[in-house]
């Protein structure tokens, strides 16, 4: 592999761990957390 090819699947691994984070985690949390008075959900 060349360095280009290395940075680029690097930087597509970061973009989809942030997306994962971005959709997925933050889901489970505010549906756990929406019974609190302090979630702002309601």
């Amino acid at each position: 592999m060349i360095i280009q090819e290395i940075i680029a699947f690097s930087l597509l691994g970061v973009a989809v761990y942030f997306l994962y984070r971005k959709f997925f985690v933050k889901k489970k949390k505010s549906k756990k957390n929406c019974g609190d008075s302090d979630c702002g959900c309601g």
